[in-house]
């Protein structure tokens, strides 16, 4: 059976373990869509005006902290490009943007992104840190931080956007993949470059980089290149922040106080004292709510961001779920349920004909309001049930039907 391009770059990949290319992943209108709501992210970071939180501005590869200024006074217009908005900002000057957490910015690129990777996850699976989004943009030529590889656990996809092309070195050996992380970066580009594997991409390719792989791209001319993170942490890091989150579910409600410990006895005893089924329920609960949060938002670990100002119809409607947000729900106990919605948690009332609706919704069927209003009738009333539906399409988990 002939692989998808998804599942090829996976398999050339050596299941995440060395560099791949892949031509011709993104399709030319999608490679126009995306470069359109990069431009709306871009807008929404600049009228947020904390431009020292997850920018990066170059200029002639030294970091110019000072151009923020000129980005607050200059934001893209709708008629803009990021190639014309670009050339307003920063004119002749060889100049690059690496701006980190773009999901943050903008719920539809978001889920176009979360789109354009379930593929990916569906081949490699999902990150247990999620995944991310960062882009990069200018004509800078060589990455202004030098040869680098990536954190811990953070592998990473990059998605060309054109127009011009990215020529993309990397440096896959046993001597380079074993120095540590964060360790050494190498500025004497020019002389490695003979060692290195060379990829040419042009709009539309991606490259797939571990972890452990340096690397550095080549952009002498205007192109614009978005990346997902795609991170599955250190184990220690990862229990620590299980059990942090475990301690902050409350989870499991225990009345039973902690009858005090004789601390003269030997050490070997003093342990007795700790329910450790008690202990391990609560980890695995802080687990399988972690996962539902990340499914809930196609792996990604961010949050959408809350809809302002919205109301729902009057009158009849109908709704429609999101196939790449899929709603989940947890029934914690006969009076409450959690519902998991693009990576919220929402407590509800508990109702045995919650998760049968759940499951309507995530068909990607059309469900209209009546419809809803007989499954959580009377239990529900009927402010509870806008309340509900108002909540999802404010957290642009579901959509009013058009």
């Amino acid at each position: 059976m002939k692989l998808t391009q998804w599942e090829q770059l996976y398999q050339d990949s050596q299941q995440l373990k060395k560099p791949a290319r892949i031509s011709a992943l993104i399709s030319p209108t999608d490679v126009e869509t995306i470069k359109a709501l990069l431009l709306e992210v871009i807008q929404a970071y600049i009228a947020k005006g904390e431009l020292h939180l997850g920018l990066k501005t170059y200029i002639n590869s030294e970091l110019r902290n000072d151009y923020n200024d000129r980005l607050l006074s200059h934001p893209p217009k709708k008629k803009d490009t990021l190639e014309s908005w670009s050339s307003q900002v920063f004119g002749e000057e060889k100049f690059g943007l690496i701006f980190n957490y773009l999901e943050e910015f903008s719920n539809d690129f978001a889920q176009k992104a979360a789109e354009v990777v379930r593929p990916f996850i569906a081949s490699a699976g999902l990150p247990l840190e999620g995944i991310s989004f960062l882009f990069f943009m200018g004509n800078y030529g060589f990455t202004p931080f030098g040869i680098h590889k990536d954190a811990v656990g953070e592998d990473g996809v990059l998605f060309h956007l054109g127009p011009a092309n990215k020529l993309f070195y990397t440096w896959d050996d046993p001597e380079h993949n074993a120095i540590l992380h964060h360790s050494k970066v190498f500025h004497n580009v020019k002389e490695k470059l003979p060692e290195a594997q060379c990829y040419e991409l042009k709009a539309g390719d991606a490259q797939f980089i571990p972890h452990a792989v340096y690397h550095i791209a080549d952009t002498p001319e205007f192109s614009v290149s978005f990346v997902m993170d795609y991170v599955s942490p250190p184990m220690d890091q990862f229990e620590n922040r299980l059990l942090k989150e475990a301690g902050e579910d409350n989870s499991i409600g225990q009345h039973k106080y902690v009858a005090p410990i004789n601390a003269e006895n030997p050490r070997n005893q003093w342990k007795q004292l700790l329910n450790q089924q008690s202990l391990q329920q609560k980890i695995e609960i802080a687990f399988e709510r972690k996962i539902l949060a990340l499914k809930s938002n196609g792996g990604i670990l961010r949050k959408s961001n809350l809809r302002r100002g919205f109301q729902l119809p009057n009158g009849q409607f109908a709704i429609k779920g999101k196939a790449i947000f899929p709603l989940f729900v947890e029934n914690i106990s006969e009076e409450k349920a959690l519902i998991f919605a693009r990576g919220h948690r929402l407590e509800k009332p508990h109702h045995s004909n919650l998760s049968e609706l759940i499951e309507k919704i995530n068909c990607g069927i059309t469900v209209k309001f009546e419809t809803i209003k007989a499954y959580l009738e009377p239990a529900w009333d009927l402010i509870e049930i806008y309340g509900f539906i108002g909540e999802l399409i404010n957290l642009e988990a579901i959509a009013i039907a058009e």
